[in-house]
């Protein structure tokens, strides 16, 4: 479990084990920047940082909403309990996938601030060196069969321990210079008992998000051969 750390604001830092050192100014943007350490960011759904940490180099996230609510209200949640914190969640998650030994992320740390009835999030974990999202790589490379199968193979290995990954997309997916798949993005996912309904939804939309970046970009190597092989490597898992 996450250490706990208040501070003397409103902010309460929560940093896994052997990450001693992270502090509240590590999820402020404007520190890497300062320290010329911001490496780069990137935007998606929302702006995350790559820093390089005395640790590692990491990437830094703020929690947003989505959907309609996140057009009014992007970034402030309903105050609840720290342990109930999306920040907090995630965060607990990742250390446990860690003692299983799953290819996820590391975490460092977590950052909540409370602000009256609202609370602001933020997450550092450590950076997938050599790394590159499956839709990325799509774009212009075919996968051979063995990559497809270890792609299937290893969300087989979360589904064994019950890590229902509520946005499995291709987006989440990366692969190193090794060839090795790694699963990230753990927010709202949660451990479940093993059951072939919420396996098969994972992989129903799985196959939804390959089917809607082919549909926009006619260079997106995915076929049902490809999926064929990915199934192939699930099922033999």
């Amino acid at each position: 479990m996450p250490s706990i750390h208040p501070t003397a604001s409103s902010d309460i830092v929560f940093i896994s084990p052997n990450c001693q050192g992270v502090s509240r100014e590590w999820f402020n943007p404007e520190h890497w920047e300062q320290a010329d350490k911001l490496l780069h960011t990137a935007t998606g759904r929302g702006t995350v940082w790559f820093v390089d940490t005395p640790i590692a180099q990491a990437v830094l996230r703020q929690y947003r909403r989505g959907g309609l609510m996140g057009k009014i209200n992007r970034f402030r949640f309903f105050s609840q309990p720290l342990k109930s914190t999306r920040a907090f969640l995630e965060l607990s998650l990742l250390e446990h996938m860690q003692h299983l030994g799953l290819p996820a992320p590391k975490p460092m740390g977590g950052m909540v601030r409370r602000e009256g009835l609202f609370y602001e999030a933020w997450l550092l974990t450590q950076t997938i060196p050599d790394a590159s999202d499956l839709y990325d790589i799509l774009q212009h490379t075919q996968l051979d069969q063995e990559l497809w199968q270890q792609i299937g193979n290893t969300i087989k290995r979360f589904h064994k321990h019950g890590i229902y990954h509520s946005d499995l997309n291709c987006h989440n997916i990366m692969v190193d210079l090794d060839k090795q798949v790694w699963l990230i993005d753990f927010d709202k996912c949660q451990q479940r008992i093993p059951a072939p309904a919420w396996q098969q939804k994972n992989l129903d939309r799985l196959k939804r998000s390959f089917n809607k970046e082919k549909g926009k970009h006619p260079n997106f190597s995915f076929n049902e051969e490809a999926w064929s092989w990915l199934l192939d490597g699930y099922q033999n898992g």
